[in-house]
């Protein structure tokens, strides 16, 4: 089989490249896209667990709570205790993380955009379906 015609290379090549460019993207406000992935579903009113984040953005919990460490050392992150599961803890965005989310939106909206420039909404929608049924195949893999 040739290498082009593997759905798998394919979606890692544009990976790569997609990473790549939204990584520069985010390089003046010292953030990585993995820990945008975090910024982008908390916020500074509701709390939300380790345990909830990492279900949240699909990782491992051991990868996640390595990252919040970072952000919480940035000042980005508050992690409290979790009063009714000591074994827990409760993550909320800082001021200061409210303020970098609120300007990171524009940012990757753009990126987004300049990334989705030759495709449809309805081709865009398409191709998140497509990628929703691949992903199905391989979650619990």
């Amino acid at each position: 089989m040739e290498l082009f015609n593997l759905t798998g290379f394919l979606l890692h090549r544009t990976d790569m490249k997609m990473t790549n460019y939204f990584k520069k993207r985010l390089k003046q406000f010292e953030i990585t896209p993995e820990q945008w992935g975090i910024l982008s579903v908390m916020d500074g009113e509701r709390a939300i667990t380790q345990k909830e984040l990492s279900d949240a953005i699909d990782r491992d919990q051991t990868t996640v709570v390595r990252m919040i460490y970072s952000l919480e050392k940035k000042g980005i992150v508050i992690r409290t205790l979790n009063d009714a599961d000591r074994r827990s803890h409760n993550l909320l965005l800082s001021e200061k993380g409210m303020e970098l989310k609120s300007k990171l939106l524009p940012v990757v909206t753009e990126a987004h955009q300049h990334v989705t420039q030759n495709l449809t909404e309805v081709e865009i929608a398409e191709l998140h379906a497509l990628l929703d049924k691949l992903y199905q195949v391989v979650k619990d893999e």
